[in-house]
């Protein structure tokens, strides 16, 4: 009795962990990368970085976005602070560490951000992952390339399976 009640929790706790997280038919989710950055441990934007965060603004300020999600370092702060002015939203704030993107989702629940439309902007190597994170798991786990900053992604949902567009902005 004992490994059959084993069983079905590890069923369970498996199938909980491979569920993704619970967004709504209207959550629009993108995410990009930071734009280009300086050298240096946490470097500010370059003069290119500051064009390309000018051109997200104008891609997404229509876009109903209700909150921009940025990590501790200043190129996403960076990235996303024209829009977030522009727009008037709040900023929350989630940790880089590839180990810790559950909380980012844990975040975006506390915040009720569930079935809105939000802008994430990580880095070369945690985009991916909250990419499979949002119910995309055969999404390849390759880093983004050190030289792209352009990509744009687009997690939608349609009764509960989440759906992936890619596309590139700027010049």
């Amino acid at each position: 009795m004992r490994l059959i009640l084993l069983i079905a929790v590890s069923v369970i706790q498996l199938s909980a962990m491979a569920q993704p997280a619970d967004f709504g038919n209207k959550a629009k989710i993108y995410l990009v990368r930071h734009a280009e950055k300086g050298p240096g441990d946490d470097p500010l934007l370059t003069d290119r970085g500051n064009k390309r965060a000018g051109e997200l603004v104008k891609l997404l300020k229509n876009k109903k976005i209700a909150r921009i999600y940025v990590t501790e370092f200043r190129r996403t702060q960076n990235t996303g602070d024209s829009l977030r002015i522009q727009l008037g939203v709040d900023t929350a704030h989630y940790f880089s560490d590839t180990a810790r993107i559950d909380e980012l989702l844990g975040k975006i629940r506390a915040n009720n951000d569930m079935n809105k439309h939000i802008l994430i902007i990580g880095h070369s190597n945690t985009i991916p992952l909250i990419i499979r994170k949002l119910g995309l798991p055969a999404y390849p786990a390759a880093n983004i390339p050190d030289d792209q900053f352009n990509n744009v992604f687009l997690v939608t949902y349609k009764n509960g399976k989440a759906f992936l567009k890619k596309t590139i902005y700027g010049k």
